[in-house]
């Protein structure tokens, strides 16, 4: 009787103990469960943080090619606000923290045309807060740079946006060149034909003395020329055109009277245009026009 009392209580002790080691398992599994569920989410926000960082990056781009065209924004603010980014939430990252956001330029020169390449880090700190990565001053930090341990990011580069826009700025240059010249030799004919036909015609001398028409300069006339070169007015009034350089407004006019859009005034990179009617500084032909965007800037 005692001998089977004995085994009984053995036999719970037995039960009691693998219950206890199931509860230690179960607790366990439960454990690696919520590893594995926590570590899910933090790739979801480590994913979501890479999809809205490129989306910074596009409206930065964006904001680059169509509001600023010469430089980057000091803050991603500014891209934000002028509603280059759909993510009502971009400002932060997933972990509720601002970006860490670093610009710097390089000067290169692209098929012979000096230009400012601008390039940006956009990252997260990450799921710790803390920044682990470096900030760029120099285009090899900036091609070496990578988001460092958890933090998550992307870099910008203006290269392909700048060459794009070397190839506009010589199409455009080459065309408002065509167009001059065209221009001068237009005016030029004219006056020819009429001083064959009609000689007396007041436009085919003008000065004091008189100037033949064969000796004026038929190019549109720029303030930037200061010898006593006679221009050709075919309205033969006391005062000619002048186009001031660089002035928005006197080079668009100076584009719609050659022929072309009043936008050629500008070059790619918001630059106005500068134009010079007599930039060897001749009294005398043959006269030289020329062409830059921005003073003292490469010319055509």
């Amino acid at each position: 009787m005692n001998f089977m009392r004995f085994l009984r209580s053995q036999r719970g002790a037995m039960f009691g103990m693998d219950a206890r080691i199931a509860l230690i398992i179960a607790s366990i599994l439960a454990a690696t469960g919520g590893a594995t569920m926590m570590s899910r989410l933090d790739r979801s926000k480590a994913e979501g943080a890479e999809i809205r960082a490129a989306d910074l990056r596009d409206g930065l781009e964006s904001y680059y090619t169509t509001i600023s065209q010469s430089s980057l924004p000091s803050s991603l603010t500014a891209v934000i606000s002028a509603g280059l980014v759909e993510d009502s939430n971009a400002g932060i990252d997933p972990w509720n923290n601002s970006w860490n956001y670093n610009t710097t330029t390089s000067s290169e020169t692209l098929e012979g045309v000096g230009v400012t390449v601008q390039m940006a880090v956009i990252h997260s700190s990450g799921k710790d807060g803390v920044n682990d990565s470096t900030n760029i001053t120099s285009e090899s930090e900036f091609a070496a740079w990578a988001p460092a341990n958890d933090d998550v990011g992307v870099k910008f580069s203006s290269i392909s946006i700048e060459k794009a826009r070397v190839r506009t700025y010589r199409k455009q240059a080459r065309t408002i060149i065509d167009k001059v010249e065209a221009h001068e030799t237009g005016r030029y004919l004219y006056a020819d034909n009429t001083c064959t036909t009609t000689p007396s015609d007041s436009i085919c001398s003008n000065g004091s003395p008189a100037v033949s028409y064969t000796q004026y300069n038929f190019y549109p006339r720029s303030d930037l020329d200061a010898t006593s070169a006679t221009y050709f007015d075919p309205t033969v009034t006391s005062s000619y055109q002048t186009y001031t350089a660089g002035n928005s407004a006197d080079m668009e006019q100076l584009m719609s009277d050659v022929g072309l859009p009043t936008s050629y005034a500008t070059d790619p990179w918001g630059r106005t245009l500068w134009y010079h009617s007599n930039i060897t500084a001749r009294t005398a032909p043959p006269f030289t026009a020329s062409i830059c965007f921005s003073s003292g800037g490469t010319c055509f």
